[in-house]
């Protein structure tokens, strides 16, 4: 049976923007260190959007905490101080890209 996906709308406080590889590196790095390689590989986690300040990140529903974990721990990305604002979670892209639109 598929496992079921959330998506977590997210959006980032820094000075300027970043771009979308380098952060999603970032918290890729968070995850393989605090888990492991297996585990962050089994979290499906996917960067699905982002436009600079906004984006969408998938991931399956049994992995969403750990998901979660690794997003609060970006602290810096291409040497500018970063925090990731968890705006939502949802069962799909569609209410998730509502809850970027409230924001804008």
């Amino acid at each position: 049976m598929r496992s079921r996906k959330r998506y977590i709308a997210f959006r980032t406080i820094a000075k300027g923007s970043v771009s979308g590889k380098t952060l999603w590196d970032a918290i890729m790095k968070n995850l393989v260190s605090l888990f492991g390689e297996v585990e962050a590989f089994d979290t499906g986690a996917k960067l699905e959007e982002f436009d600079g300040e906004k984006g969408i990140i998938s991931c399956k529903l049994e992995a969403l905490e750990k998901v979660m974990i690794a997003m609060t721990l970006v602290d810096k990305v291409e040497e500018k101080a970063v925090a990731l604002l968890t705006l939502g979670v949802s069962g799909t892209i569609k209410k998730c890209r509502r809850k970027l639109e409230v924001v804008a």
